[in-house]
């Protein structure tokens, strides 16, 4: 496979040993002046950065956190997140960075089982405090590095009630500056990241900082430095949009490896597609890193046609897949390049990607990054592996690969064995190496005896010109004893629903073997979705399986047994 690797991208990678809060120090050394985010409008230096963070981790410090402690962050795409993020790994301490989209009980459980012994939260989202928490709370102020007239806005301004003894994050960034702490990168942590649960309870991954250092500069070198540009750059170097929340391991990689490369970050923290838009046209954005739903909805804005997207090189969506049709709309409007990669919290998370350069190929993830062996496996055997284009679970090994489970080392036993990573991803690599997702293990359905993967029914039906989206799942067949497959879609904007079940069973049968055509086709408005504009699935199945115990109890009420 190694002649079909791109050109221009090492195969290895030297990574040093370094603390992960060394990308930003190194930038606000060499570029002391350049900006290295802008938030609102408004520009924050690097150095300026650097130095807060080191405020900030002096006044951590005498809240007695020490290495190897834990600090909660409940924020947005903010300045603060930079620089609580970097002050808290400069005092040794681990980040846990915590979705504010989450249920304040699951909030409240990932604190007390990561033990934080202070949380920084957003002014805004003060209602996602745990009633029980008893650390030390920092609330920052959304308005504070806001532009002077916009801090004025009653949007931004917070009118709720502090919590009691919470300290300010304005009080934090001023005075004494802590020396950083020397780190043992390959085995101390920089953060734990909690999993979106759409396979269970989410479950915290230890990342070191070298495993963050290395995906960084993986990524970074995939996309040949981000200095690769085939149009002029309006500022001379590249400027990242981060709409991808920070918070997620996708979000945190962009941050790192844009912060390496001493980019300017422009930050999106509240990621709708007008203010994305906005964002992209005013600052002549260079990089868009997206998840799909964000270009589902950039490309379904009404006025989308009004924003210049001409300073776009590149594009790049994770977290979900991507149809190929979303990808060649965003090319159209914006002339950048497009590409998608893959990745799991558990590996730091990027291992694969498109490259930017070359044969374009919209249907794969990608290839595999520099250092990252790969190999597919047996679904039922594990020990087995099986020849290039055969369907099994992928195997993952490299720099970037989690350290563990946080506090769940049976867990972690069963997903590292040797060094491999089990995805419980089921895909196929071909030849060349290019990777193509067809499920999860826990996805298969097994219909009249035969496998049938979702990805393959999802597939045929979202092809179809009236879908938006659409999810396929296994619901119990009483009366068969056996599984049948119950399909969900979601009509684009326009299409009437009569008669589009009728028709997308025929073209299911047109296009799919009979053992994988659905037995069933409902049009729903809304498919849940996680965090990342993932669908997810086990909302889905909950609600199916709930319809279908209601339709068994309703038929049980109306027939009773014969006495």
């Amino acid at each position: 496979m190694a002649r079909f690797y791109p050109p221009g991208v090492p195969r290895s990678i030297q990574y040093p040993e370094m603390p992960l809060y060394g990308f930003l120090e190194n930038s606000a050394r060499k570029f002391p002046n350049r900006t290295g985010a802008f938030y609102l409008g408004n520009g924050v230096m690097y150095t300026e950065l650097w130095e807060k963070a080191l405020r900030f981790a002096w006044h951590i410090r005498l809240l007695g956190v020490e290495s190897g402690d834990r600090v909660g962050l409940i924020l947005p795409n903010t300045p603060q997140f930079i620089i609580a993020f970097n002050g808290i790994l400069a005092t040794g301490g681990v980040v846990v960075a915590i979705n504010p989209l989450n249920p304040v009980k699951e909030v409240g459980r990932e604190l007390a089982e990561t033990e934080c012994k202070v949380l920084v939260v957003l002014d805004r989202l003060l209602e996602k405090l745990p009633a029980g928490y008893s650390g030390k709370v920092v609330v920052a102020r959304a308005a504070e590095y806001a532009p002077v007239h916009l801090r004025l806005l009653s949007s931004l301004v917070y009118e709720g009630t502090m919590p009691e003894k919470a300290l300010k994050f304005d009080d934090m960034v001023i005075g004494r500056q802590a020396q950083p702490v020397a780190v043992t990168p390959k085995d101390d942590l920089a953060a734990i990241l909690y999993t979106s649960g759409t396979t269970g309870q989410p479950k915290g991954v230890m990342l070191t900082h070298y495993s963050l250092v290395a995906n960084a500069l993986q990524s970074y070198y995939w996309l040949r430095g981000w200095g690769y540009s085939a149009k002029p750059q309006p500022m001379g170097w590249p400027l990242i949009l981060c709409a991808v929340p920070f918070f997620h391991s996708y979000g945190l990689n962009i941050l790192n490896e844009a912060v390496s490369f001493g980019c300017t970050l422009v930050l999106v923290p509240d990621p709708r597609a007008e203010l994305i838009l906005g964002a992209a046209q005013r600052h002549r954005v260079t990089h868009m890193p997206l998840i799909p739903r964000f270009v589902s909805e950039i490309l379904a804005h009404p006025r989308q046609s009004d924003y210049d997207l001409s300073s776009v090189t590149t594009a790049s969506s994770g977290g979900a897949s991507i149809s190929p049709e979303l990808m060649r709309r965003f090319e159209e409007i914006t002339g950048a390049m497009f590409y998608q990669g893959y990745g799991l919290t558990e590996a730091g998370p990027a291992t694969h990607a498109t490259p930017i350069t070359g044969k374009r190929n919209y249907l794969s993830a990608g290839m595999a990054y520099p250092d990252t062996e790969v190999k597919v496996v047996d679904t039922q055997v594990s020990e087995v592996e099986v020849q290039p284009g055969g369907v099994g679970e992928l195997l993952i090994r490299g720099p970037q690969i989690m350290k563990g489970y946080w506090k769940a080392p049976e867990e972690t036993t069963r997903v590292l064995v040797d060094g491999w990573l089990h995805t419980d991803d089921v895909v196929r690599i071909d030849e060349e190496g290019w990777l193509y997702i067809v499920g999860r293990k826990r996805d298969r359905i097994v219909a009249a005896g035969h496998t049938v993967w979702p990805n393959d029914v999802e597939a045929v039906l979202t092809s179809s010109q009236e879908v938006e989206m659409a999810i396929a799942v296994g619901a119990p067949d009483p009366l068969r004893c056996d599984t049948s497959i119950h399909a969900l879609v979601v009509l684009k904007r326009g299409y009437d629903k009569m008669g589009v079940e009728a028709r997308l069973l025929q073209l299911c049968r047109e296009r799919l073997q009979p053992h994988q055509i659905p037995g069933r086709i409902e049009v729903v408005e809304i498919i849940p979705l996680t965090n990342m504009g993932e669908i997810d699935r086990i909302a889905v199945e909950a609600e199916i399986e709930r319809r279908l115990k209601k339709a068994m109890d309703d038929y049980a009420r109306e027939n009773p047994p014969y006495k």
